[in-house]
């Protein structure tokens, strides 16, 4: 990293929906950055001591965002740090108002066509709602659109731009701010 980052800004925190890319990005941006990745579902995971697909068939969605809302709580006061959230973050307000001071809040897109290819191939994800993928991916990346617009600074495409462009792009934000 040629130049120094903002001192305001504490984490880089990216939100979007399951399968669009963050896990990867987030990697990447921990190694250009040298801040350690924290994932949400990885943390929920460790918290109940379950798979999220177990968490969900055990208590439910809304028991998991529950979940989710503590572990934000705890995430918020790290520094320096690559959040990555999982996809229904976006649902509750409190979270993103956990999460949103002194944050970088990256949506990390792609066309819903793109992240359906993407969750075929991934049977460890538990459907949202939906009786099957392409219903469930279009149901709730259209619902949930509205939110990762409201609740981000910056979008970023993986579906059509590459891996090093949106690095970059990122890194140009956090120069800015």
């Amino acid at each position: 990293m040629n130049q120094k980052m903002d001192a305001s800004i504490r984490r880089v925190v990216l939100i979007g929906f399951r399968g669009a890319g963050k896990s990867t990005l987030a990697r990447a941006l921990a190694v250009e950055t040298k801040w350690p990745v924290v994932s949400t579902d990885e943390r929920v995971e460790k918290l109940i001591e379950l798979k999220i697909a177990e968490i969900v068939d055990k208590f439910g969605w809304a028991k998991f965002r529950d979940f989710e809302t503590k572990v934000l709580r705890e995430i918020s006061r790290k520094t320096q740090i690559i959040v990555d959230c999982g996809g229904g973050v976006i649902e509750n307000s409190q979270n993103m108002e956990i999460l949103r001071p002194q944050s970088l809040v990256v949506w990390v897109d792609a066309a819903p066509d793109i992240i359906l290819k993407r969750l075929e191939s991934n049977k460890e994800r538990p459907l949202l709602t939906e009786a099957g993928w392409k219903p469930d991916v279009w149901v709730h990346y259209f619902r949930r659109k509205p939110l990762y617009e409201k609740y981000s600074d910056l979008r970023i495409d993986t579906g059509t731009v590459s891996h090093d462009q949106n690095i970059e792009t990122i890194m140009k934000e956090l120069r800015k701010k």
